[in-house]
């Protein structure tokens, strides 16, 4: 018999897991930001613009046939303002992946590993995400699996202890609106849109690998869908359990929550739980951006990815240390200025322009002079 020749490729699961437990990663745990009472309706507002802003990246890669953002950058703009804009987009991931470090840190340091030296944490763990981005694509695409399923696993068992707990009241939901509609739709266009759904732009940085455009439309599009639900059930679920107005100046809301389980007097302060669900997924996370990265610096070097894939963990483990001096400052840097100087420009402006420099560039298949 000949032997069946192995794919590098994603089937069709594990690119939804992948793609799910990315969205999930810190935004199950930090969720919508509290600057409005109604966050769960913040979360259903920014679906469709979310869906349009998937839809672009979508394009691109249909657009590209299927090449990478890098390949794309450098036969839209030229080998110049395209390599200038691949060293943008790998200093962007790099960046994102070190304040999803950070997030992690903050909140297991908060929880569970009180003693612990932040730089043996953040050594540790960078050296898990080198060590699943170097089995490549389908490794992560795996991972990705487990992750989802433990992730979801907890996340709902969460949920269900708190109500036996009698934590839950639905009434605490109210009033609804109580400041109208419009500061819904504010914090939905300046803050949900980016993050967590604009962050799915580094998926295309691994095509090929991750399938064709039609398929990963197809699954993205469910995958969004599914993290929009249960992001919006894990508001609902905090503001049952902690109250509007508890729920909005909670720092860790999720872990707040876990903190009122009782059952019995045996099972008390499930903390544990919502730690591991941020370690799992800003595994997650760290991995796909290391991978990326990785693959950016390749083309930028010409040198195999896999030697950029351990200086970049290493940058990112001591940069999460050392971006921010603490929560407060951390979580202002990333409303009042990661969204409007980085995100915004490089989730939207810049892909845009470029899908318009391609058409113009190549329309009716020929490239202009």
């Amino acid at each position: 018999m000949t032997p069946v020749p192995m794919t590098s490729k994603l089937n069709a699961l594990h690119t939804f897991a992948l793609l799910f437990a990315f969205l999930l990663g810190t935004s199950i745990i930090f969720g919508t930001p509290k600057v409005v009472y109604d966050t769960w309706m913040v979360d259903l507002t920014a679906l469709l613009p979310s869906v349009l802003l998937f839809l672009l990246f979508a394009g691109m890669i249909s657009l590209g046939k299927n090449k990478s953002l890098y390949a794309l950058f450098i036969r839209a703009w030229g080998n110049w303002v395209g390599s200038l804009l691949i060293a943008c987009y790998v200093t962007y991931f790099i960046y994102i992946a070190t304040r999803n470090v950070r997030d992690m840190l903050e909140l297991v340091l908060t929880s569970l590993l009180h003693d612990t030296p932040t730089h043996v944490l953040a050594a540790v763990f960078v050296l898990l995400s080198v060590y699943a981005a170097a089995g490549g694509v389908r490794v992560i695409g795996r991972l990705a699996v487990m992750v989802a399923c433990m992730v979801m696993l907890f996340f709902f068992a969460l949920g269900i202890m708190l109500y036996f707990s009698r934590s839950i009241d639905i009434e605490r939901i109210f009033p609804v609106l109580s400041q109208g509609m419009g500061p819904v739709v504010k914090s939905a266009f300046t803050n949900s849109i980016w993050y967590p759904y604009g962050e799915m732009i580094v998926f295309l940085a691994l095509f090929p690998k991750i399938g064709d455009a039609k398929q990963f439309r197809k699954i993205g599009l469910i995958a969004l869908l599914s993290t929009a639900a249960v992001l919006t059930f894990s508001d609902l679920l905090q503001i049952y359990a902690l109250g509007i107005e508890n729920q909005r100046f909670s720092v860790f809301a999720l872990l707040d929550a876990a903190r009122l389980i009782n059952l019995f007097d045996f099972i008390t302060r499930m903390d544990a739980l919502v730690a591991l669900m941020i370690i799992f997924g800003v595994l997650i996370k760290c991995s796909v951006f290391i991978y990326a990265g990785a693959r950016g610096a390749s083309f930028l070097f010409h040198r195999r990815s896999q030697n950029f894939q351990l200086p970049l963990a290493l940058l990112i483990g001591a940069s999460s240390i050392l971006v921010t001096k603490n929560t407060a400052e951390h979580v202002e840097e990333g409303l009042k200025y990661v969204i409007y100087w980085l995100h915004i420009p490089l989730q939207l402006v810049i892909p845009s322009i470029t899908i318009l420099v391609y058409k113009i560039r190549y329309r009716k298949g020929r490239a202009t002079t």
